[in-house]
């Protein structure tokens, strides 16, 4: 007999003729030929549902190797005592599958390059965000002929426009305007501004920050004041380099220390 399966690729058949033998083995089936014939179509389109179309030498071998034993059907009283198949695909059929195979790998290939790309972007974005003289570094490396002032004159616009996308652009922006207006201090001013900073975020609850901050610009961390210095509890206090002491902020406004017109002593 002769029918079609279906590959494991859409729009894909193998073309099969198969033959074999039946006995009958009790009288409950008017029709024991197409017990046994049902027996073999269902197997071998069973098998080949997971095979390519590629592929039909394969197909042929695990389908003989099943039909080449004995089965007994026996709520129809049918034995199959063998059947054998021969699998057949079209050189046409070959040739578009090959083909398409072929694109489906370029395409799979082109995408994975893509991502890859993308992911590579995105890290140079993020590294952009954090130090972007990086760009100045690279012209270095890969083209030192190219560097001119114009060129180093772009940089900051670079920058400027990478944090303009960046998650939490207004503070990266911020940031920029603080480290630009702070390097025009004088060191005294300066270490009243960290002073400031380092209070207003002890107060949040961020010490950690606090004590990072201190260190970075060479000040007395949190809990480390010399004997005898005045300020507020819990307050850095100006480190012995300055001009002067920095004066303590005004106290903030409690209601149980008393009425709201009321100035905290000096």
């Amino acid at each position: 007999m002769d029918f079609t399966a279906a590959s494991s690729d859409e729009d894909f058949r193998f073309e099969i003729h198969a033959d074999g033998e039946w006995r009958r083995r009790r009288r409950h089936h008017h029709d024991p030929a197409a017990v046994a014939s049902c027996h073999v179509i269902d197997e071998v389109t069973r098998i080949a549902a997971t095979c390519t179309i590629l592929a039909p030498a394969e197909l042929e071998h695990r389908t003989n190797t099943l039909l080449g034993q004995a089965a007994d059907l026996l709520d129809a009283g049918v034995r199959v005592t063998w059947a054998t198949a021969h699998i057949h695909v079209g050189p046409e059929d070959l040739h578009t599958a090959q083909t398409r195979m072929r694109l489906l790998a370029r395409a799979r290939t082109e995408w994975e390059i893509n991502q890859l790309r993308l992911s590579q972007a995105v890290t140079y974005r993020n590294q952009l965000r954090e130090d972007p003289t990086l760009v100045l570094a690279q012209l270095l490396l890969e083209s030192p002929e190219a560097i001119t002032q114009e060129t180093v004159n772009i940089i900051p616009s670079v920058a400027e426009k990478v944090a303009a996308y960046a998650p939490g652009a207004a503070w990266v922006e911020t940031a920029h305007l603080l480290e630009e207006s702070f390097g025009k201090l004088a060191p005294d001013a300066k270490q009243f501004v960290i002073d400031r900073l380092c209070t207003a975020l002890t107060e949040f609850g961020a010490e950690a920050a606090t004590r990072r901050l201190k260190e970075a610009h060479g000040g007395t961390p949190l809990g480390t004041q010399p004997a005898g210095s005045v300020g507020l509890p819990g307050e850095f206090v100006t480190s012995t380099d300055c001009a002067g002491p920095v004066p303590p902020p005004a106290a903030r406004h409690d209601n149980s220390s008393g009425p709201s017109g009321s100035q905290p002593s000096v």
